[in-house]
């Protein structure tokens, strides 16, 4: 049997196999589509250019010369300088060798000449043999300048023990020379450097230089107020050694060694400047270059993309990045 003898059975599976076909739009119709569709594109890019008008992120964007403008959230920022600051002082040990403090004052007495200076005393401190142990805390970060992280660092001193010299000095004047002698006192103590919690304020600069993301430390002010403090028994030597003085022909009547003392732990209370060595912050470079080759049939394309501009906002850090695109020569077939 064939289709031509059958005519009514050829026509119904010609209906059969079409049924589910549907006849091809009319030139109208397609115009019409399209009409509707760049309607939407000019209402949209409408949008989009009153929109980047009125937010001043947007046009330093637009006005950017890379090709790919890229933002990342303040978040992420923070967590980055955070973590490198927290590094810089994550057990650090400190040597307080030479370092010295000083205190004097001078006394005067009402006598019948009227009133005249009698002396001047002067304590010196010397830290012949200390090390102190420093640990960061979390550290508070905040993005405000336009290339600048700032940062509140939390630093806790560990207590720590070593040797102390300290020096007293007695210098009569005027008529008290003719009754009281002068005195030189040295101790070799043992000191003690107190637990104790600092803030160091700075900032890290962020800048962009070759294919590195740099973040310099910036931190002016790198001392501390450390307290220190004698162990009790080396405040036993120091006022054993000052009464040795309270006689009347060393004028220790006139000096009043406890008040002496008292001066000792005022100073102790207030503390040595110590420097934190400018060597702890190093400046930390972060790759910011990627290059990457894609094979494309026999031939293999290089795309490499390279830091432009870098900026730092409350809000975000974005940079802008210029791509190049270069062929490689063919590749050997397998």
């Amino acid at each position: 049997m064939t289709l031509s003898s059958r005519p009514w059975l050829a026509a119904g599976l010609l209906v059969l196999g079409c049924a589910g076909c549907r006849a091809a739009p009319g030139p109208e119709v397609e115009a019409a589509r399209l009409a509707s569709l760049r309607k939407i594109y000019d209402d949209l890019h409408g949008r989009l250019e009153k929109a980047v008008a009125q937010d001043p992120l947007a046009q330093r964007v637009s006005a950017d010369r890379g090709q790919v403008v890229v933002a990342i959230r303040s978040g992420l920022i923070e967590e980055l300088a955070g973590t490198v600051t927290q590094r810089y002082l994550d057990r650090v040990s400190i040597d307080l060798t030479s370092i010295e403090a000083r205190d004097e004052g001078a006394i005067h007495k009402d006598t019948f000449l009227g009133r005249m200076k009698v002396g001047e005393w002067a304590i010196d401190v010397d830290i012949t043999d200390l090390r102190i142990s420093l640990e960061a805390g979390k550290p508070r970060v905040s993005l405000r300048a336009d290339d600048r992280v700032e940062i509140e660092l939390p630093v806790d001193v560990k207590e720590s023990e070593g040797r102390v010299g300290i020096r007293f000095s007695w210098d009569s004047k005027s008529l008290a020379k003719l009754v009281c002698k002068d005195f030189d006192l040295t101790r070799d103590l043992r000191g003690r450097v107190l637990p104790q919690r600092h803030v160091l304020s700075g900032a890290l600069r962020v800048g962009s230089v070759g294919d590195s993301l740099t973040l310099t430390p910036l931190f002016p002010d790198r001392k501390i107020p450390l307290k220190v403090d004698l162990t009790p028994s080396s405040w036993e030597i120091v006022e054993a050694a000052l009464r040795t003085q309270n006689t009347a022909d060393r004028c220790g009547t006139l000096m009043k060694p406890d008040n002496l003392v008292a001066r000792l732990r005022e100073l102790a209370a207030k503390g040595v400047k110590v420097g934190i060595p400018e060597s702890i912050f190093r400046v930390v470079r972060l790759p910011a270059h990627l290059e990457q080759a894609v094979k494309i049939g026999d031939r293999t394309v290089n795309l490499t993309v390279k830091s432009e501009r870098l900026t730092v906002l409350p809000q975000s850090l974005w940079t802008s990045v210029s791509a190049h695109v270069r062929e490689l020569a063919p590749s050997a077939p397998p």
